[in-house]
């Protein structure tokens, strides 16, 4: 996998949004006659086939005209293979600027988890993360959060106490110096 520009992938990649948004919906022949074939694609073998045969008014028939862009085919919308993981080891080898982690469908909770933990710390990107880990994470950062302004507070409260000494020695100092002037001043 080469590194691209990223400008150049960025273009390619909202060509590659506009193409598919123009792309018609390819359905088989006679599909609106008959509900049960369904709206998946067939391609037309009949010999006399109007669709075959590209006649006005008839549905669009699958084209390589209708393909994206070769720099970002196989790519995620944003821009990066995706590479299926298995194990927490496995995302080792893993470029953090070229690839996106998806877990597995066969993995379980543990695991899973473990996995979402290892990728957080090496800062990967993760592209099925479940509604539910989504809630833990947030929850984790409130907690941290917490923690810091726990952390916070006390230092709050020994800094008033610091101003506080502070305020008092600085009396007691301007209340000395007077006493000194007003003795000096009586001899």
């Amino acid at each position: 996998m080469a590194k691209h520009k990223p400008e150049k992938l960025s273009k390619s990649l909202k060509l590659r949004k506009k193409i598919s948004s123009e792309r018609p919906d390819f359905k088989r022949s006679e599909t609106h006659r008959f509900p049960r074939l369904g709206d998946k694609w067939r391609s037309s073998k009949g010999i006399r086939s109007k669709m075959r045969l590209k006649k006005m008014s008839r549905s669009a028939i699958v084209e390589t005209g209708y393909r994206g862009p070769v720099l970002v085919r196989g790519l995620n919308p944003s821009g990066r293979h995706e590479i299926i993981i298995y194990r927490a080891e496995d995302l080792t080898a893993v470029d953090r600027d070229l690839e996106a982690v998806r877990i597995a469908a066969t993995v379980g909770t543990r695991k899973r988890l473990e996995i979402l933990r290892k990728a957080e710390e090496l800062k990967l990107q993760v592209v099925n993360r479940r509604p539910s880990e989504k809630a833990e994470k947030k929850e984790e950062e409130e907690k941290e959060k917490e923690i810091e302004k726990e952390r916070k507070e006390p230092l709050k409260e020994v800094e008033k106490e610091e101003a506080e000494v502070k305020e008092i020695e600085e009396w007691s100092a301007e209340k000395e110096e007077a006493q000194i002037k007003e003795e000096e001043a009586s001899r």
